[in-house]
């Protein structure tokens, strides 16, 4: 194949990174660079889109640089899709620097010839002057999606997208947790992220998975409800109205889930969970971790918030709390995850 060559411009930059489960003992968050070059291969698939890109160095040889940025599903909240980045396209990258020394970055940023900014990643945040005063690529309302989500919309029972430019609305865990309990530190300092399957096709358990950046649905199954979220095609079955259960005879990743309804908010309540770790930053948690949940949809219905309550005495001195939203896009529909499946 045939390829231009471009120069590469590593440059030091000013520019907010958050630790993010492929990020994790692989990108540097605090040396970011910049590369400019031309893709010459494109693998888009989640969680991460990768490219090959064309770049040359100090000494005018090519070099092939390893691209990884966002997850397909998190892109496509962006407006960006499988062929917004195109073998032979030039592109303008910004992101995480290789903890490993080799030509790889995490892209956060992505600078259009237009002078428009892209933003690759649910925690991205402007970087170049032309971002930074507003000049962002938006994407566009689908219409006629949008008329079916209108036609099927039903209070809660409907699909809610996250949305990435307020921190009340994501992420949910916003900064680190400290309330850990001594032997939660001992797990914690233990953690090796590269080896935690996190940079893997590997489903997460609760509560992690609400933490998600991908939209969700609910839908009415009988009596019971089912949380549908675009992450690894999970789906949670919400039992309503159960009575509780003493002890849990079984532990799943999404543990067991007893709903009821407060007036018009749903409340969740969840015990019997597998899942090892509360975050990807090595938080560990316990099975005795139990669960309470709600969802409150605005009066308008077009936001729905969420609270939830963490109670694990193995791993956490006190109850933890955190709140998020999502709101109602009415185009936006769930997706196939297909991990690890070029799309």
């Amino acid at each position: 194949m045939h390829r231009l060559i471009l120069t590469l411009s590593l440059t030091c930059l000013a520019l907010s990174a958050h630790a993010h489960h492929s990020s994790i003992g692989i990108y540097d968050e605090e040396n970011p660079i910049e590369i400019e070059g031309v893709v010459t291969e494109v693998r888009w698939r989640n969680p991460h889109p990768s490219y090959t890109v064309a770049v040359t160095d100090a000494r005018g040889e090519t070099v092939d640089w390893f691209v990884e940025t966002g997850s397909v599903s998190t892109l496509r909240l962006r407006g960006v899709d499988r062929d917004f980045i195109k073998v032979g396209d030039r592109v303008h990258l910004a992101g995480q620097s290789s903890l490993r020394g080799r030509p790889e970055i995490f892209a956060e940023n992505m600078l259009l010839p237009d002078g428009r900014e892209v933003l690759l990643r649910a925690v991205s945040k402007p970087y170049w002057p032309a971002g930074r005063s507003g000049n962002t690529y938006e994407r566009g309302l689908d219409e006629e999606r949008a008329v079916q989500g209108r036609a099927t919309a039903n209070g809660l029972f409907r699909v809610w997208t996250p949305i990435f430019n307020d921190p009340d609305a994501y992420p949910l865990y916003s900064s680190g947790i400290t309330q850990l309990t001594a032997h939660a530190r001992t797990i914690k300092a233990q953690y090796d992220p590269r080896a935690s399957g996190f940079t893997e096709c590997r489903a997460k358990g609760m509560p992690y998975i609400m933490a998600s950046a991908y939209p969700l649905e609910f839908i009415a199954q009988g009596a019971n409800i089912l949380i549908r979220l675009e992450e690894f095609d999970t789906e949670r079955l919400v039992h309503m109205n159960a009575p509780p259960v003493a002890v849990p005879t079984s532990y799943t990743l999404l543990g067991h889930s007893r709903g009821h309804w407060e007036g018009e908010a749903l409340v969740v309540e969840t015990d019997g969970i597998e899942a090892s770790y509360l975050y990807s930053d090595g938080t560990p948690q316990s099975r005795s971790i139990k669960l309470v949940e709600r969802f409150d949809l605005a009066e308008d219905e077009q936001r729905l918030n969420y609270h939830i309550s963490i109670t694990d005495p193995e791993s956490f001195t006190e109850t933890l709390e955190f709140s998020r939203y999502w709101v109602w896009q009415p185009d936006i529909q769930i997706q196939p995850y297909n991990c690890g499946n070029l799309q």
